[in-house]
């Protein structure tokens, strides 16, 4: 699980530390190997956990149990939601700025991961099925959610949750 958790970290974080051109936007790498100045958004004052976009009730489809939510240490942009009747936690991550650029990547292969597009979520998103992770994209906002695959979790299941998350950003 671990392993996982630290798959999720490289491909969310990859796009976190860019350097600026001074002008308030980053350079980033498009597919093809192109670079394209993407705008820096600043992320939201309180942590993805403090905004409670999603709850332990919104997860309960697929976690079971009494259900915790904490932020993933270093990085207040994503949750670990972790259920005491289960051997694995749920990883939702929140990029704003970050969205577009990464589905893109996503469904050119640029992440090395097999993805295949997932209609109903967001403006574009991306089913990415080794890893049992969504990662969709509305207004340049990122948000990404895991589950392990031992867990039941749909595609859609987890699109769901990026809809209630984009609706309530």
């Amino acid at each position: 699980m671990k392993r996982h958790i630290v798959v999720v970290l490289l491909i969310t974080l990859a796009g976190c530390s860019k350097p600026t051109t001074g002008n308030g936007t980053s350079q980033a790498a498009a597919p093809g190997g192109a670079s394209v100045a993407v705008s820096s958004a600043s992320p939201a004052a309180s942590s993805a956990c403090d905004r409670k976009l999603l709850t332990a009730t919104d997860v309960s489809e697929i976690l079971k149990g009494t259900v915790t939510v904490a932020p993933l240490p270093g990085d207040p942009q994503s949750c670990i939601f972790k259920s005491n009747d289960e051997a694995f936690d749920l990883v939702v991550s929140l990029r704003p700025g970050q969205g577009d650029l990464t589905v893109n990547t996503v469904l050119a292969d640029g992440e090395n991961v097999s993805a295949t597009p997932l209609a109903g979520v967001g403006d574009r998103a991306a089913w990415m099925p080794m890893l049992h992770e969504v990662n969709a994209t509305k207004n340049n906002l990122l948000c990404v959610i895991h589950a392990p695959e031992n867990n039941s979790a749909t595609q859609q299941t987890l699109g769901a949750l990026c809809n209630k998350i984009f609706a309530a950003s």
